[in-house]
């Protein structure tokens, strides 16, 4: 089997670090891929079904999905720039991140993608020469794609992730970040100083004291992704467990939320990326003066942390509230 070989110095492991926001482009570009196959099993069956409705009845999301598809194709290889390394806060932003690719970048990236056929061989073409039409084209399918198929699912998306990333922050509590590599799943084997993964095709990175960035993402399924391009801000999306997904997704038995109540329970799982009170206030639902007190009682019982600095108050969970996170409660 091929195999993605990662090189790592010392720098690039204290450089390593893990993405704790859902990555708005890269859950894109996953489902997309996601569509075209019919892996992941239960975790997607439902979503699935639900695109193949949505599509057959709405004549403007079948032909963003057909767009984004031809351009994001389920292969050994994307283009790069369907991903931008900034932080994207919502589609619009992500979406206007592609746009400005540059021209001789976006040329060289399309041409590397396999032979389309029909109308998408000709889109491709005038997107691969800059035509304004074809990238308006673009900009319009990623946000319709997004808004009828990713964005209902978001509040599963990123309860998922916060399920998924309270393993791994344990495993850095514990280990730093060789634990964190170490934690990446069956795919990839750590033997320092290589991180090695299956990968369709075999090549080798080199970390060159930059360190990567790992990007938990709910809809990748195979294997981790990492850009084509060597010389690119380093990154490995890495796919969450399935039963992350299942947990997300399900209903009821929240048993954390029985716990500690429906608000807390939603402040301590916010609390695993950072937040500030007036972002949890919007999370749970509630005025900052009653997060205030909530965040009192999770931080008396040794749950979340409260950095403060000026007027900013930034709440973190702890060990322990990862302990009650990870002990199958959520």
């Amino acid at each position: 089997m091929p195999h993605l070989r990662i090189h790592f110095t010392d720098a690039d492991l204290a450089r390593t670090r893990l993405k704790l926001e859902p990555d708005l482009m890269w859950e894109v570009v996953g489902s997309v891929q996601a569509l075209q196959h019919t892996a992941g099993g239960l975790s997607f069956e439902l979503w699935r079904r639900r695109v193949r409705e949505r599509v057959n009845a709405d004549s403007c999301l079948r032909p963003a999905v057909q767009s984004l598809i031809t351009v994001a194709p389920h292969a050994a290889y994307f283009p790069d720039f369907l991903t931008p390394p900034a932080e994207v806060p919502d589609i619009g932003a992500g979406a206007e991140l592609v746009l400005a690719t540059p021209r001789r970048r976006l040329r060289a990236e399309i041409r590397r993608l396999r032979p389309a056929v029909g109308a998408g061989a000709t889109w491709l073409d005038e997107l691969a020469a800059g035509k304004a039409a074809a990238l308006l084209h673009l900009e319009r399918a990623l946000r319709v794609y997004f808004r009828c198929l990713i964005e209902p699912h978001l509040e599963v998306i990123g309860q998922a992730l916060r399920i998924e990333c309270a393993g791994a922050i344990q495993r850095y509590v514990h280990a730093g970040p060789e634990g964190l590599l170490r934690w990446l799943g069956p795919a990839t084997s750590w033997r320092p100083p290589v991180l090695t993964v299956d990968y369709p095709i075999d090549r080798d990175l080199f970390l060159d004291g930059r360190g990567l960035v790992l990007i938990p993402s709910y809809f990748g399924v195979h294997h981790p992704v990492a850009l084509a391009d060597p010389r690119l801000r380093p990154v490995l999306a890495v796919p969450i467990h399935a039963g992350a997904r299942l947990l997300a997704g399900r209903r009821g038995g929240d048993h954390v939320g029985a716990l500690l109540g429906a608000t807390r329970a939603t402040i301590l799982r916010s609390a695993v990326a950072g937040c500030t009170t007036t972002r949890l206030a919007r999370q749970a639902g509630v005025a900052p003066a009653t997060v205030s007190h909530h965040t009192n009682v999770l931080r008396d019982a040794g749950l979340i942390s409260t950095d403060r600095h000026e007027n900013l108050a930034t709440h973190h969970i702890t060990p322990l509230g990862l302990a009650v996170l990870g002990s199958g409660g959520t």
